[in-house]
Order: structure tokens, then C-alpha cells, then sequence
């Protein structure tokens, strides 16, 4: 097998074509070598020699190795100086979950509570002129339909809505010209001009003709019932 290697040095230094077929001969080579055999055919193919020595600035010259018989380098993972060998405990952060959630289920509930509200004050149609009082978080969801119901539609061609499937409330906002609306809470009065509201539940996307006149208590507290006018309380 040496005197092969030796030829296909030769046949490399003559310029012999390469391709597939001397990739196949080099491969059947490799299949019938020993070790030894090997590693040199490796060298000769490629030209993959092994470090002669090495130069330095001490007057010892430092030993030298083919890298194909080295000792297998440390890849194992070094620790900064300073550092521990162990992973820091994962914090727990249970009690600020639980916090959060706790403020969560706290604001949800005053929302209902604060739409129950103005379905309560709002449960038959504003009349043409008055006054209501509510708490600021009621004004809050009621500014939030109203905003929501404006932005869909232009009022003033027809009655426009808005809804909140959660707080199961629905907002009909409806033009009047000469109606005005003050509303009051802690914080002070906010005046509506040419509106009339009325809140349903979420499901009721439509008022009737029986809902123009004025506010009847206990209707839209509850879903309305087929051939019953008067609601429910």
C-alpha cells in the first residue's frame, strides 16, 4: 500500500485528471488500509502534514505533535473567576402572581358592579331634559360605551350602539336635538347635548318603537320577554 501512495503522489504531481472515478479509487484505498496505512494516504492525498516543531522565544524549543495523535483538548465549560458551580435558585414570584391577580379580580368586579349601575340609572330611555348621579366608575364605563357607540355611526341618521359581552351591557344612543343630560359624580357634572341613552343588555342590539316615549323603571334589566312590553325588574 506505500508504493500506492507513493504512485498517486506521482500521478498528482503529473497533472492526472481528478473526478469521480479517482475519488472512488481513493475511497477503495481507504477501505483496505490499517491505520497507519491510513493516515498516510490521508497526508499524501490532501497534503495534510503534521507539525515539525515549533519556534519560540526561550531557548527550549516546545515539543510538537501531529494533531491526529494529540490529546484530546479539555472543551468542557470554564467557570469565571469568582463564579459558583451551581445554578442561583429560581425566584419565586407566587405571592406577586397571586397580587396581581387578586387586583385583577377586583377590578373586574367593580366593573360589573359599575355596569350594573348604569344599567340601573339607564334601564328606560333619558328623557328630553334632566339630571342623573353616579359614581365615578359608572361614569367611566358609561364614557366608554359612549365613546365606543359614537364612534360606529353617526347619530344624528340613526340610533347607533355599543356593547360589552363581559359586563353584559349595551348602550343605544339615539338623536334628539333639544335634549340635554347632565350627569353628576364626585368629580362634577358632565352635560350631553342632543343624546338620549338607554342601556340593555348585551344582547338586545335594537330598541323598539314603544322604547321613543319617556323612561318606564325595570325595563332593560332583563332580557325581554316575546309579546311582553312591560320588562322586567
Amino acid at each position: 500500500m506505500g508504493d500506492s501512495v507513493n504512485r498517486e503522489q506521482e500521478r498528482q504531481r503529473a497533472g492526472a485528471p481528478h473526478g469521480r472515478a479517482a475519488m472512488l479509487r481513493l475511497a477503495a484505498w481507504f477501505d483496505g488500509a490499517d491505520d497507519d496505512t491510513a493516515h498516510a494516504l490521508f497526508t499524501a492525498a490532501f497534503a495534510v502534514h503534521p507539525a515539525r516543531h515549533l519556534g519560540g522565544g526561550t531557548e527550549d524549543a516546545a515539543a510538537a505533535d501531529s494533531w491526529w495523535s494529540a490529546p484530546a483538548a479539555d472543551t468542557s465549560a470554564m467557570l469565571r473567576p469568582g463564579a459558583r458551580g451551581v445554578l442561583a435558585p429560581v425566584e419565586d414570584h407566587s405571592e406577586q402572581q397571586a397580587r396581581l391577580r387578586d387586583a385583577a379580580e377586583a377590578a373586574a368586579h367593580w366593573r360589573r358592579s359599575a355596569a350594573g349601575e348604569v344599567r340601573s340609572l339607564l334601564a328606560g330611555l333619558t328623557p328630553e331634559t334632566g339630571r342623573l348621579t353616579m359614581t365615578e366608575s359608572a361614569l367611566g364605563v358609561l364614557m366608554e360605551l359612549l365613546t365606543r357607540a359614537l364612534g360606529s355611526g353617526d347619530a344624528t341618521t340613526g340610533p347607533v350602539t355599543a356593547g360589552d359581552l363581559e359586563l353584559d351591557i349595551r348602550l343605544h344612543v339615539s338623536y334628539a336635538p333639544s335634549a340635554v343630560l347632565s350627569i353628576g359624580e364626585d368629580g362634577g357634572d358632565l352635560t350631553l347635548e342632543g343624546l338620549r341613552l338607554r342601556a340593555t343588555p348585551y344582547a338586545r342590539r335594537e330598541l323598539g318603537p314603544e322604547d321613543d316615549g319617556e323612561p318606564e323603571a325595570g325595563v332593560g334589566d332583563t332580557a325581554p320577554e316575546p309579546d311582553d312590553d312591560s320588562g322586567g325588574a
